[in-house]
């Protein structure tokens, strides 16, 4: 589950349009590639921002060539369908994360700050 800290109710299908534009350029094994990288990532608990992601963690960068490529090369594109694959994925999880907007006071990189809910003790 995906909640805001702010109190507003997420989308799953954020950016609907442009993501399935990107979508229906890369096979279904080459996607469920990148979400399985994502949530073994996510499977470790860790917070992180999602434009920093792709540098973090080596089955993700393996996976994301065919990003850049569904997105004739476009850097910019690719880091916007992986953060619409990042969000939906997280969206779908059963465990409670969390997210803000890591650029809004306009400083820093784009993308989404996340983190998992931590258990009270």
């Amino acid at each position: 589950m995906l909640y805001s800290v702010d109190d507003r109710t997420p989308r799953r299908d954020a950016h609907r349009s442009d993501f399935q534009i990107w979508r229906s350029r890369i096979s279904d094994v080459e996607y469920q590639a990148m979400v399985d990288a994502i949530n073994a990532f996510c499977d470790r608990g860790e917070s992180f921002n999602a434009s920093w992601l792709p540098g973090k963690d080596p089955a993700i960068r393996a996976a994301f060539p065919p990003l850049t490529a569904a997105c004739g090369g476009s850097e910019e594109q690719s880091g916007f369908f992986f953060g619409n694959i990042v969000w939906r994925v997280i969206y779908d999880r059963t465990d409670e994360w969390y997210f803000l907007p890591a650029d809004k006071e306009g400083e820093g990189p784009l993308g989404m700050q996340y983190w998992l809910r931590q258990e009270a003790d």
